[in-house]
């Protein structure tokens, strides 16, 4: 959607890949505006407590958890 206009439909002229982020530079067709968009992997890491049992890894606690080991 285009952030100037609101237009639903744009066009995408250029697509780059560099490493796992892909960036879209998107036209719009109605008011002439050029953006790009970053798309970026979202996922989430868990740790098997027990069988059946898991518990998913916050951010901040495996980041201060690699910092309380050094």
């Amino acid at each position: 959607m285009c952030p100037k206009c609101a237009n639903e439909k744009t066009s995408v002229p250029k697509t780059e890949k560099i490493g796992g982020v892909v960036r879209r530079l998107r036209f719009c067709g109605r008011c002439g505006f050029s953006f790009t968009t970053t798309e970026r992997p979202s996922f989430t890491l868990f740790s098997q407590k027990e069988k059946e049992e898991y518990e998913e890894y916050i951010a901040g606690e495996l980041a201060q958890s690699q910092k309380d080991e050094s």
